[in-house]
């Protein structure tokens, strides 16, 4: 693997974020540039929320290729951008920026992340049962992915559920998808249970959150994968319960590894080196952020 070098040919793309010292991303796409011997660098940004707009443009006057965007930007960047992709559109959130001569193009590819981290498990979500828990802005890209994909039903469960039935209002017409807005309580209920291949989490807690809700995981069946989307280094509450209860686990790692590839080919151009940047994304995670 060949050193990164900085020269006057350098070319910089960054993430966005407030905080950002945790992100992972630059480890990623760095191991990534010098795999492939490309003259990028990628570099953490941080961006206070009364500064984005000023950020967002100097994407242009550096002549930045592009930006990653992680909280709490994916929403308010799009008023600053000159044009969406369909899926950032549909999510109404951008989780990557392309600066096309001065014109700035905002992507989302958490969903298809998600999904490849899903086909990499061998997994199929068409025609089956899912529980999401959380309704916020992580579970919106994963919602309209499962959609999207042909789920059967979603309950979306969620400590307040008007923010569900928002959820629900917004994309029930985008597929045949039954959608189910529950309260916290359906976690422990079998009969939101007893059919589900996938239980996704995407409520950020600590590693070592007693307070996550309560969920009986021993009513799904035996296959049926547990996903958090947030990724750390050991697992959280959620997935060690799953793990005690002898059920497949996966954590967001894979998903953060299958957006940043693709984000990375739309920068560069070029085919991401998965093997590289999963090998690089593994290795940060053994050094606290």
């Amino acid at each position: 693997m060949t050193t990164l070098s900085v020269n006057g040919e350098t070319r910089v793309i960054g993430i966005f974020g407030h905080p950002i010292a945790h992100t992972r991303s630059p480890a990623m796409h760095n191991a990534a540039f010098r795999a492939l011997s490309l003259p990028y660098i990628y570099i953490p940004f941080a961006v206070s929320p009364s500064a984005l707009g000023k950020a967002t443009s100097s994407i242009r006057s550096l002549n930045l290729v592009g930006v990653n965007v992680t909280v709490p930007h994916k929403e308010k960047i799009l008023r600053y951008l000159d044009e969406l992709s369909p899926a950032a559109s549909l999510y109404r959130a951008v989780n990557t920026v392309i600066n096309r001569h001065g014109s700035l193009y905002g992507e989302n590819t958490d969903g298809q992340g998600f999904l490849r981290s899903l086909a990499e498990r061998r997994r199929s979500v068409r025609d089956r049962e899912v529980v999401l828990i959380g309704a916020g802005g992580a579970a919106r890209a994963v919602l309209v992915a499962l959609i999207q994909a042909g789920s059967a039903q979603i309950t979306i469960t969620n400590r307040t559920q008007a923010n569900a039935k928002k959820l629900i209002r917004t994309y029930q017409s985008l597929g045949p998808t039954r959608l189910v807005a529950a309260s916290l309580d359906a976690l422990q209920d079998p009969a939101h249970l007893k059919r589900a291949a996938l239980v996704v989490n995407s409520i950020p807690l600590g590693l070592h959150d007693a307070t996550f809700p309560a969920l009986d995981y021993g009513a799904t069946p035996r296959r049926c994968l547990f996903y958090d989307l947030v990724y750390r280094p050991q697992p959280g509450v959620f997935l060690q319960r799953a793990h005690h209860a002898q059920r497949p686990t996966l954590d967001g790692r894979r998903m953060l590894l299958h957006q940043g590839a693709l984000a990375f080919e739309l920068w560069t151009g070029h085919p991401a080196p998965l093997r590289v940047m999963s090998s690089a994304l593994t290795r940060s995670l053994t050094v606290p952020a």
